[in-house]
């Protein structure tokens, strides 16, 4: 009883994955109407074009997203927060930016970055500018990314990483992220990605892996990611659930939904394997394949069919 307990509650820690942005602070404002007790502060898309007078009240301010404000001027933006060490959460999404604003250094205990949808941003001065900075989440989704620099090994603190929508497909990049010590979830979904390069094995770290929504219908020896707890890999090209999932060792869950699965590897009857939960939610799976299915997984603490077929 108390393993199923302990294991249920796992469950739901794991299907909730990585959450940012939305667990900080209290309410959120939505308006210039601030004060000096306001700490989260969303003006995203507000078409602003300078900087609100009010801005030097904001003396407790942990988190601001001012993303979509193409005509703002962010670093006058920055430099008129009167306590630029108090802000943890600094969202800059699509503002069209070439660089980021030199008065970012002001903001010494930043933890979690979005800068996503700026593809003029170098990512090599982009590092250049954060690296000294106590970052555990940065966002560089649609930003037209191919590869990433070595220099990238200097982020050590980040832990959550975001490269949603870019095509990052070479070698030495995931062999880069492999070697930053405490990176624990990496976003590559809609990244055009036809293979996983064999490197994306040297990725021991990661406990969550997203790589769903690319053009994947097989998968390389996955056995050195030792840490990975949840891999989502649905809207994929997949035929048959891949054998390379018994081959990690920590592996608990799998979101293997709307691709073209038809067929299940008798291998899964065969051999042990930590997989606890299976997503194959719209995947083409005859009757007959999903009954063996069910026999195979009875053990599972989650197993979905779910069609539209």
């Amino acid at each position: 009883m108390i393993r199923a307990t302990v294991i249920t509650i796992l469950l739901l820690v794991l299907l909730s994955s990585c959450s940012t942005y939305d667990t900080f602070y209290g309410e959120t404002v939505r308006t210039t109407a601030v004060d000096s007790k306001t700490r989260r502060l969303d003006l995203s898309y507000q078409d602003l074009k300078e900087t609100p007078i009010a801005f030097e009240k904001l003396q407790a301010l942990r988190m601001l997203n001012v993303s979509g404000n193409t005509q703002l001027d962010v670093g006058a933006i920055l430099e008129s927060l009167p306590s630029p060490e108090t802000l943890e959460v600094l969202i800059l999404d699509s503002l069209n930016l070439t660089k980021l604003p030199k008065q970012l250094n002001a903001f010494k205990n930043l933890k979690q970055l979005s800068i996503g949808y700026n593809p003029s941003l170098s990512l090599t001065e982009v590092i250049t500018a954060i690296e000294g900075m106590p970052l555990e989440f940065l966002n560089l989704k649609g930003n037209r990314l191919t590869q990433l620099p070595e220099t990238i090994t200097r982020l050590e603190s980040l832990q959550d990483l975001n490269l949603s929508y870019n095509e990052v497909h070479d070698i030495a990049s995931y062999t880069y992220l492999g070697k930053l010590p405490n990176l624990y979830s990496l976003w590559l979904d809609h990244n055009k990605l036809q293979t996983l390069p064999e490197t994306i094995g040297e990725l021991s770290q990661i406990r969550y892996l997203y790589i769903d929504h690319n053009e994947l219908a097989t998968l390389p020896d996955l056995s050195t990611m030792k840490s990975t707890w949840v891999i989502h890999a649905g809207h994929n090209r997949f035929t048959s659930l891949p054998e390379q999932l018994m081959g990690i060792p920590g592996l608990f869950l799998v979101h293997m939904n709307n691709n073209a699965i038809a067929t299940i590897p008798r291998s899964y009857e065969e051999k042990d394997y930590s997989m606890m939960a299976l997503i194959l939610d719209h995947n083409p799976l005859p009757e007959q394949e999903r009954i063996w299915a069910e026999k195979t997984f009875k053990k599972f603490f989650l197993l979905s069919f779910k069609q539209t077929f």
